[in-house]
């Protein structure tokens, strides 16, 4: 049997693969999936049954996020087997393929594959404590507090807030967590409309407000990072100081306007 290129977090059982029943070998990723990378599966379609239907059956009890397969083209057989066991595509690209099954009973939180990915965190400061608002999310393997992400994880949260302007944001080439992918992220800065917080506590372990002197403190970069920026904004105007605001642009092409974002200038052009 020969396998891709494995992380650490590699988990296979001592029996001899596809020569009995047995689970799959598989890396867990940091949403805690089961991620399977074989290239010699067999041709018997009974074996491949069997052995994917135990493996499923134990990520489940393991309570892992979800299962994905890289079925290498010369493995097309096992495609069909997968589809009937409740897999899915989700990308293509020369020789691989690539099929997932979502493993929790929720909705189905992976997103569709692109060419690159984006990501959104809202900064939002209490009212009148100015208090920074932190989330830990559930199904991750490392638990560190972050910001509150645009999806549907904390959706009433944002709901409840009201877009300000953009902070910063971060760009990742060949990003693990994305495929690979190119990966923008961006820090958004919101005002609460509310003190109340609402999460989804099947993705949300935790949700609190926190001062931004704690928070500059965290372990989590970013964090630390989108900490500062909002204490120097609050010392020396958000709009003078920190923000990127929106402006509609004209488009060369007749009749179109776009969003620009910049910083504040105090001329007119």
């Amino acid at each position: 049997m020969s396998l891709f290129a494995f992380r650490p977090l590699l988990n296979i059982l001592p029996c001899r693969l596809f020569s009995q029943v047995c689970i799959l070998p598989y890396e867990i990723d940091r949403f805690n999936g089961a991620r399977v990378r074989i290239e010699d599966w067999p041709n018997d379609t009974k074996i491949i049954r069997d052995t994917l239907s135990t493996s499923l059956e134990q990520w489940q009890k393991d309570k892992r996020t979800s299962a994905w397969l890289w079925i290498p083209i010369e493995k097309a057989h096992v495609i069909p087997i997968a589809a009937e066991l409740g897999f899915i595509y989700h990308n293509a690209e020369e020789r691989i393929a690539v099929l997932n099954k979502w493993l929790l009973p929720t909705k189905s939180m992976i997103p569709r594959f692109a060419t690159h990915q984006v990501g959104v965190g809202g900064a939002v400061l209490h009212n009148t404590t100015n208090e920074l608002l932190i989330v830990k999310e559930r199904i991750k393997n490392r638990v560190i507090w972050k910001l509150p992400g645009a999806d549907g994880a904390i959706r009433e949260v944002f709901e409840e807030t009201e877009f300000e302007s953009i902070i910063g944001f971060r760009q990742v080439h060949r990003y693990p967590g994305g495929h690979g992918r190119s990966d923008i992220y961006f820090i958004c800065r919101l005002s609460a409309l509310t003190d109340t917080i609402n999460f989804d506590t099947n993705e949300i372990l935790d949700c609190k407000w926190t001062k931004l002197d704690d928070a500059i403190k965290d372990e989590n970069p970013i964090l630390r990072r989108t900490a500062k920026q909002l204490l120097y904004g609050l010392q020396n105007g958000f709009e003078q100081s920190i923000d990127f605001k929106v402006e509609q642009v004209s488009s060369i092409v007749t009749g179109l306007t776009f969003d620009f974002f910049t910083r504040s200038i105090n001329i007119n052009n």
